[in-house]
């Protein structure tokens, strides 16, 4: 299933993924260890489907489209 989020939505992240403040040049960065929930700042960068601008942990960050999760409920 392709999922393309919009800004707003909210994301899941798995663990141990690579957070990083700037896709051109990187001079932070973070990892999660633990899964956590994001929310989309702005989706494909640039309109590349490489990253999304997520907002999760108190900061804003790239991460990875191939990283990042559709949240659904099931009823």
């Amino acid at each position: 299933m392709n999922y393309s989020p919009r800004k707003g939505d909210l994301v899941y992240l798995p663990a141990n993924i690579t957070l990083i403040d700037q896709p051109q040049a990187v001079k932070n960065w973070s990892s999660i260890d633990e899964p956590c929930l994001g929310v989309v700042v702005a989706p494909n960068i640039n309109n590349e489907n490489i990253y999304h601008k997520i907002h999760v942990l108190g900061s804003e960050w790239y991460v990875r489209t191939i990283d990042t999760m559709e949240v659904s409920s099931h009823d």
